[in-house]
């Protein structure tokens, strides 16, 4: 009978002692979280064998995709979606990633709904924004379609669009005061559509502005 392969030390990393390598003899398994290890029941002395090392193999793969998906986290606010296509684009499979995106979820660490509320958020601080807008970055970001709804609905109920709409116009007509009032509504028609106004607000907002006329937009002579 060939000899028995044991676990013959688990050493916490100098690097992170949160971390610890996990030895077979003189040779290096494995490193990985404390948190882990313990998941495992890994312990020293423990006999080695081809089930507990495939064990120990997932658990490498699992560990390398979550650490990728908080460094890129810290780097950035993400959807559950743009962080699965991040983890996709490393090479990871699916089962890893959903693992990973579940524990995260569980952690609240990801989070769609506060996320999407962040971006809508950051959106409007910048400039105002319509309804339109909100509903395209969100979408854009992987966020299901009844949260975008809500939360653009959250976002965007209580508010004289109109009134945004108007001042943000207000403000742009600084910068056009060499167009007549023809070419400064065809700009601010732009603008705001580009700002996910709808037509209707678009134009209820230009009419508070006495030097822009009401020529709809392609039908001046």
């Amino acid at each position: 009978m060939g000899t028995i392969r044991r676990i013959t030390a688990i050493t916490p990393t100098k690097r992170n002692p949160q971390r610890a390598t996990v030895r077979v003899g003189a040779k290096v398994v494995a490193t990985l979280s404390i948190k882990l290890i313990a998941e495992l029941g890994l312990k020293v002395d423990q006999a080695w064998d081809e089930a507990l090392g495939a064990q120990v193999a997932e658990a490498v793969v699992y560990d390398k995709a979550m650490r990728e998906a908080i460094r890129r986290l810290n780097r950035r606010a993400m959807s559950r979606q743009q962080l699965d296509h991040k983890l996709r684009d490393l090479g990871h499979d699916q089962r890893v990633r959903v693992r990973v995106l579940d524990r995260l979820t569980d952690l609240n660490v990801l989070n769609d709904e506060a996320f999407g509320r962040a971006l809508i958020r950051d959106t409007q601080l910048r400039k105002a924004a319509g309804p339109k807008l909100l509903r395209a970055k969100l979408t854009q970001c992987g966020l299901e379609r009844m949260l975008v709804d809500r939360l653009v609905e959250q976002a965007t109920g209580g508010h004289d669009l109109v009134s945004e709409a108007a001042a943000l116009a207000r403000r742009r007509m600084r910068s056009m005061r060499r167009l007549d009032s023809v070419g400064r509504k065809r700009r601010l028609w732009g603008l705001l559509a580009r700002r996910g106004f709808d037509p209707d607000t678009i134009e209820q907002a230009l009419q508070q502005l006495p030097a822009v006329n009401n020529v709809e937009p392609g039908n001046e002579q």
